[in-house]
């Protein structure tokens, strides 16, 4: 019994030794990362890809793995912000998040993207053959090394981090530009046809889709006697039992497809085509018509109100980021300290330095909550948008989803990852201390000033898409008759 006691005693003053809150740090830093990953699987399933259309789960794993540690980057600065953890934890914390999400981006996912690529090529049939091409792409990118002396390559997390934030900052550019110009043109939308026009317009495609189809009707009867009568002449020949007489059968002239039938084919062909863009039609006018009822709700309005804000910011935006593409792009305090320095003054305030200290961290917490909300937010609905534009092409070209999984995860990853080395020039110098031994010798201000040329750019081509295709559905919506009844005659 007194041996039992004395291991006991030894068991706790193991635990007492333990720091429990060196461990707290972790602890709620896997719940986040938990949290994370059920949101990722919430946005893969709900919002891009159904989730009966993915045969691999470990797939979705990768995403929703690769969307926490993402999105856990951005939450680090929560981190710094709020002191989780101790001093000495969080280093460890950032350092595990920024090698996971390069480890995930350089090497798991286009590796795993590549094994798909070859399994749709027929390549898992030959293993011996998977290998040779495998080994063949090594020995090349090696010669290639060896052939151009790449002296300056470098393998370190700083190196690669630079790497991804590389390719990350012509992927903000361009998404920025793209949300710049669709999110004000969206809630103007707000603002729609005149309704009566609508539903005349409505009323008229219903009967012409009515009309198509009872002729598609009429053209499959026709179709489905004539193939009947084509059955019954095939089958009503006497097969001959001669030996010679089945020889001299195989020269006789079959009978062939009568030109009635292939005319029908066509002409159904023709139909089912008219009937397609009718129905396109129809969903335009439908949209119409529900745009014009939300107008009217407190929601529609509080949306034509938001519009004219987003336009100016965005207008600003556009403003700013010229100034910056000719001048260049300076580093300034961070917005939170700069709007203290301004508002308190101006009211009066006099405060010490410890609660102006105390401001600016809850300021910044709340500044920082929006970015990841609304980078996180602003560039799924991005993603899903042109996604949802391939996703026609990649399902005709019978491309894996899996492969687009994993194309989604690596332009997430690539995305945040970037967003938060960036993010380093909009935030005060003691919350990212610890980032900073992450990014040395990562020029941040030259990848500002290609966002800002590339925001422009993105504009710009936005713009001009946006315009045509607006002019373009107009003219749909406006002229549907005459070009109906040309495809009818």
């Amino acid at each position: 019994m007194l041996n039992d006691q004395n291991a006991w005693y030894e068991v706790l003053n193991y635990i007492e030794l333990v720091n429990i809150e060196s461990w707290l740090g972790w602890i709620i830093y896997l719940c986040c990362l938990i949290a994370a990953m059920i949101l990722g699987y919430f946005l893969l399933t709900s919002f891009i890809v159904p989730d009966y259309d993915i045969h691999s789960f470990f797939t979705i794993f990768l995403f929703c793995l690769t969307f926490s540690l993402s999105t856990m980057a951005l939450g680090m600065f929560i981190f710094e912000i709020f002191k989780i953890g101790q001093s000495q934890t969080r280093p460890k914390l950032w350092s595990f998040t920024l090698f996971s999400d390069v480890l995930l981006l350089l090497f798991i996912l286009p590796s795993l993207t590549l094994n798909f690529i070859f399994q749709r090529w027929g390549f898992n049939k030959y293993p011996k053959s998977c290998i040779c091409v495998s080994s063949a792409i090594i020995l090349l990118i090696l010669y290639l090394i060896n052939k151009f002396q790449f002296n300056n390559l470098d393998f370190k997390l700083a190196s690669q981090i630079d790497f991804i934030t590389n390719i990350g900052t012509y992927m903000i550019g361009i998404l920025s530009g793209f949300g710049a110009v669709y999110c004000p043109w969206a809630y103007f939308q707000m603002i729609s046809l005149d309704i009566n026009k609508v539903k005349q317009g409505k009323k008229a495609i219903v009967s012409n889709i009515y009309f198509i189809l009872a002729e598609i009707e009429k053209s499959v009867v026709k179709l489905v006697l004539i193939n009947e009568q084509y059955r019954h002449k095939m089958n009503g020949e006497e097969k001959p039992t001669d030996f010679w007489a089945r020889i001299s059968s195989w020269f006789k002239k079959k009978p062939t497809e009568s030109q009635q039938r292939k005319d029908l084919k066509e002409e159904l062909r023709q139909l089912k085509a008219i009937h397609s863009q009718l129905y396109d039609h129809f969903k335009d006018y439908i949209d119409e018509e529900t745009r014009y009822y939300q107008s009217k709700s407190l929601y529609g309005k509080f949306l034509k109100r938001l519009a004219w804000i987003v336009l100016i910011y965005c207008i600003y935006k556009m403003i700013m980021s010229t100034i910056n593409s000719i001048w260049g792009r300076k580093k300034s305090i961070d917005p939170i300290s700069r709007i203290l320095k301004v508002i308190l003054p101006f009211f009066g305030f006099e405060l010490d330095q410890i609660t102006y200290e105390t401001l600016a961290m809850y300021g910044t917490f709340i500044f920082m909550g929006y970015l990841m909300f609304s980078n996180v937010r602003s560039f799924s609905l991005n993603l899903v948008n042109i996604f949802n534009t391939f996703m026609g092409m990649a399902v005709l070209q019978k491309l894996p989803y899996e492969i687009m999984v994993l194309f989604i995860a690596e332009v997430f990853g690539v995305y945040l990852l970037s967003t938060v080395i960036l993010l380093q020039t909009s935030l005060p110098d003691s919350f990212i201390s610890n980032l900073k031994e992450y990014s040395q010798g990562i020029e941040i201000l030259s990848h500002y000033e290609k966002i800002d040329k590339l925001f422009l750019l993105s504009g710009f081509i936005s713009t001009l898409i946006i315009y045509a295709n607006y002019h373009r559905r107009k003219s749909k919506l406006e002229n549907f008759e005459k070009s109906d009844l040309k495809l009818r005659d």
